[in-house]
């Protein structure tokens, strides 16, 4: 996982919030992977905050490795550390 700090700042969103929501999401990749599930969350797996501009702002890059991007174009291959 990697923090966007000046994308969280930009937010107005706690980065050490967004780095527990992100390392949880992580683990219940790892979890699901365990158990023979893919986690269908985009083929690039972040956070995102809408902060009404043309994109959204990327808060943070999830390092999640067995997540679907359910378009049929892309599988995420990153292995979780």
């Amino acid at each position: 996982m990697m923090v966007n700090h000046d994308e969280c700042d930009k937010a107005g969103v706690d980065q050490k919030a967004v780095a527990a929501i992100a390392r949880r999401i992580e683990s219940a990749c790892r979890d699901a992977d365990k158990l023979g599930i893919t986690v269908f969350m985009g083929s690039y797996s972040s956070l995102r905050f809408n902060d009404g501009g043309d994109n959204p702002l990327i808060l943070a890059h999830l390092h999640a490795f067995n997540c679907d991007g359910g378009d049929g174009g892309s599988r995420d291959v990153c292995v979780c550390r």
